[in-house]
């Protein structure tokens, strides 16, 4: 039963009958509190529900005098003050309690608008199955995304709107796709996410909504949306107002950034917020179809204007003709770097699946805090992470885009690219931030998971070596497919001359704590008798030497030919006549904190003898 035509209020729940209290949101704390965090699950959540080119608009106040009169007059200050009292007195309630003196003492309350247009909007029944609006207004730890390529998995994002409010206060007005029965839009409700307090003599679990007072069973209560024409006359009281088109509005009462010990102007949030939205989230702003589109204040973010974003939107926008080699700056190669996908514990299957790297070279006289990244991104279009690969051996300055899985080809995405996109979608930690090992990832993949991360960026390092180093006439490069990767030094002589050897089959994998290696080596002067020495050693992904590493037995495929092993160094010994010697072996046992860290370097040297 509901009051009729009453003005919407803050309906807080009581605390439970087990007594149990919360000292806040639980949530906030799986997340950053810094702009960047904000900004990444503001505008991917926007991203997600899109139908059609998605729109999102930030826009930022300050109420002030007789606008913020009627603003706290309009959200029913009198029946929310008495709350934030009471939970500033909390042990989580510090920082509302801070808000509160600033907005006595300074008279000013700063609100963040973000309205995203050509989205689903606020969907859903009130109280009943999975919907947008339970989700975001109602749940905590869910969420309902309408595919499996979509940016959040854990229901977790959403707890950074009331992080960054000072009085842990969101409203929301939205313009729905579609609408439940006898509902039109527009629809609006608050919540506030608030410690377990106590006002009077009742007893509060911290949560509140704001809507219509309706009666819910004996002396219990709860707050509803408000829709259609009082929904429209409020929002605009609210500074909700916003276009005729589906998607949903967001108010952030008191926004601050809670990572910042200085308390920022509007101007300077606006400039964070849309250097933020422009590198988070350039591959979505630069998509062929249906492109993203930003608006922080009256200006769109255009990820070109930035010196240090311009070079990753180049290389990607030249993934259709690309040239062959780095020789001049501006020039983009792609590689294709395949991977192994376990099988699905719902039966789905795994196989070989393949990610798209694009490398730029950069100029020398031009580098920057953005020089020799790697912008890695799946179908949603967000940067997950840069990859800091500056350091590589021999590498030339360069900018490098990592595409995977539906970002690898949106307009025509693979059953393969779908399976990769769920795999990284699993692999994401509740910021979204990284691809790593996850509890998402045990419980949906069979083993194989974690090796398959690692050799995704083992061998997107051995391509941008391979991409990045100078080309040598001399020697060959061992094979592309190997469990490890491992750098072949080239087959040119000392001193620069010709050589008289030639190295093939070089491969080398990790077994039972231990390298084993395998090759074959080829004399141009078959007439001479030859023999060749094999060292090992370890390396970092930037090329330096982690550790020498002796040779603890080998075998020689070649009849005639005769190996010895001393002092860890492998050498062969070949008469006249023969003119290739295969070889096998096993190092010595390795370290612990080097497997899966590191790669295996052989040096092999030949040396013709005479007489």
């Amino acid at each position: 039963m509901s009051q009729a035509g009453s003005a919407p209020r803050w309906v807080f729940d009581d605390l439970p009958p087990s007594g149990a209290r919360r000292g806040g949101n639980p949530a906030e704390h799986a997340f950053r509190p810094d702009l960047d965090s904000f900004v990444r699950e503001i505008v991917q959540n926007a991203n997600d529900q899109r139908v059609g080119a998605p729109e999102v608009h930030f826009r930022l106040s300050v109420l002030k005098n007789e606008a913020l009169t009627a603003f706290l007059e309009a959200c029913s200050w009198e029946t929310l003050e008495p709350h934030l009292v009471a939970a500033a007195r909390e042990r989580g309630g510090r920082g509302i309690g801070r808000a509160l003196s600033d907005l006595r003492s300074n008279g000013r309350l700063v609100v963040l608008h973000v309205e995203d247009r050509h989205t689903v909007g606020l969907t859903g029944e009130e109280s009943e199955g999975d919907s947008h609006f339970r989700a975001l207004c109602k749940d905590t730890l869910y969420s309902h995304k309408r595919s499996a390529a979509a940016g959040g998995s854990y229901g977790l994002g959403k707890s950074v709107l009331w992080t960054f409010s000072g009085l842990s206060t969101v409203l929301f007005a939205s313009v729905l796709k579609h609408h439940p029965r006898g509902k039109r839009s527009p629809r609006l409700i608050g919540r506030a996410e608030l410690p377990s307090h106590v006002v009077g003599k009742r007893e509060h679990s911290g949560s509140g909504w704001f809507g219509e007072e309706i009666r819910v069973g004996r002396g219990m209560r709860r707050a509803e949306s408000v829709w259609g024409l009082g929904a429209a006359v409020q929002a605009r009281l609210l500074h909700l107002d916003r276009a005729p088109v589906s998607g949903t509005s967001i108010l952030v009462v008191g926004f601050r950034d809670p990572a910042s010990d200085v308390e920022a102007d509007v101007d300077s949030l606006e400039r964070e917020i849309r250097a933020a939205c422009a590198n988070w989230f350039w591959p979505a702003l630069a998509m062929a179809r249906q492109p993203l589109r930003i608006v922080v204040g009256d200006h769109p973010v255009a990820p070109r204007e930035s010196e240090s974003l311009a070079p990753f939107l180049d290389c990607w926008q030249q993934r259709h003709n690309p040239s062959q080699r780095l020789q001049e700056p501006g020039d983009v190669v792609r590689r294709e770097v395949e991977i192994d996908l376990p099988s699905r514990r719902d039966g789905g299957a795994g196989g070989r699946v393949q990610c798209t790297l694009l490398v730029r070279l950069a100029d020398e006289r031009k580098r920057d805090a953005r020089t020799g990244r790697v912008a890695t991104f799946r179908g949603p279009g967000m940067v997950v992470r840069y990859w800091d690969k500056s350091s590589l051996a021999t590498a030339r300055p360069f900018h490098a885009v990592l595409a995977c899985g539906e970002a690898r080809d949106p307009e025509h995405s693979s059953e393969a690219d779908r399976a990769l996109d769920r795999f990284l979608r699993d692999a994401e930690p509740p910021g979204h931030d990284d691809w790593i090992s996850t509890p998402a990832l045990k419980e949906g993949w069979k083993r194989g998971y974690a090796k398959a991360l690692e050799l995704l960026r083992d061998r997107v390092a051995v391509e941008l070596r391979d991409a990045l180093s100078p080309r040598s006439s001399l020697g060959s490069r061992g094979p592309e497919q190997l469990a490890r990767r491992f750098p072949i030094g080239s087959g040119g002589g000392r001193g620069g001359g010709a050589s008289a050897f030639r190295f093939s089959g070089l491969r080398a994998v990790v077994a039972d704590s231990a390298w084993r290696f395998s090759g074959a080596l080829r004399t141009t002067h078959p007439e001479r008798p030859w023999r060749a020495e094999v060292r090992l050693s370890e390396v970092g992904d930037d090329g330096s030497e982690l550790a020498s590493l002796g040779v603890a037995a080998a075998s020689i495929g070649t009849l005639g030919v005769s190996g010895i092993v001393s002092d860890g160094v492998l050498t062969l010994h070949a008469p006249a006549g023969v003119d290739e010697a295969t070889f096998s072996g096993t190092s010595e046992p390795i370290g612990d904190e080097l497997d899966g860290r590191c790669e295996l370097r052989m040096d092999v040297v030949g040396y013709s003898v005479d007489g």
